[in-house]
């Protein structure tokens, strides 16, 4: 995934176009993501309306239809897919199921910002317009050259947000000893990951306080991976004080 100009973007509050007309005949794009909301039990999503974490790895599927809902083969159809994110540009050639699959990480995205994907999947007239030199896409210019047919199209509005654990612990008789936290987030299925105090070249959780009504704060912004793609991410602080009495929080974290 290289970047073909310098703008770089991401949102959130997502719109998502799953299905748009083709180009030619009656075929057509369908566009899927493993971001959310999506069904109970089901990887995929094409909800008109999506939201997509800060630093996600976001699973794309698209597909050819007959616009009645029917998949069609690409087989003779379309040889390949741009996907055009924000200022990047992506291909993907269909699996063997027919599928055109790949996947983009929101490491650029900040939590506000917008990002539009637009996938086109293409018939190929002999060289294909662009391709990849030294890490960078390039138009293949030739006077020569017939263009590659657009054959069918779909498109997606992601919109980024920010997760953010925000806990408070009610000052003990002996002070807290910051070093000693610990948070661990845990997902889906058991995986967990552990997060200690934040320090140059190790980002973690912020410890402050006690303030002035006696609590401590402890702030942290997970990363996309650290982090249910959808519903709730369980989460524990632990934490002792200078005279060794151990402190424990739990709560859950929301994500759309």
């Amino acid at each position: 995934m290289k970047a073909i100009s310098r703008a770089a973007a991401a949102r959130a509050t997502i719109m998502l176009s799953a299905v748009a007309g083709g180009f030619t005949g009656c075929i057509a794009g369908s566009l899927a993501t493993t971001t959310g909301p999506r069904p109970a039990g089901s990887r995929w999503s094409i909800a008109p309306r999506q939201s997509a974490h800060v630093g996600e790895e976001v699973h794309f599927d698209f597909v050819l239809h007959n616009g009645a809902g029917s998949m069609v083969s690409p087989l003779g159809v379309a040889d390949y897919c741009v996907a055009s994110i924000g200022s990047y540009r992506v291909e993907a050639v269909p699996d063997d199921t027919g599928h055109f699959a790949f996947s983009f990480r929101l490491d650029r995205a900040s939590p506000g910002d917008e990002i539009t994907v637009e996938v086109t999947a293409y018939q190929q007239r002999g060289r294909r317009d662009f391709v990849q030199v030294g890490g960078q896409w390039l138009e293949a210019q030739s006077p020569f050259a017939e263009l590659d047919k657009p054959v069918a199209r779909a498109s997606v509005r992601l919109a980024i947000y920010q997760s953010k654990v925000s806990l408070r612990i009610a000052r003990p008789p002996d002070d807290l000893d910051p070093q000693t936290g610990v948070l661990r987030l845990i997902r889906m299925g058991g995986s967990a990951t552990s997060v200690y105090i934040d320090r140059p070249g190790r980002p973690g959780f912020r410890l402050a306080g006690p303030g002035q009504v006696g609590y401590y704060e402890v702030d942290y912004e997970p990363s996309g991976d650290e982090v249910n793609v959808t519903g709730v991410t369980e989460f524990t602080f632990t934490i002792h004080d200078v005279g060794g009495q151990r402190h424990t929080v739990s709560a859950q974290l929301e994500t759309p």
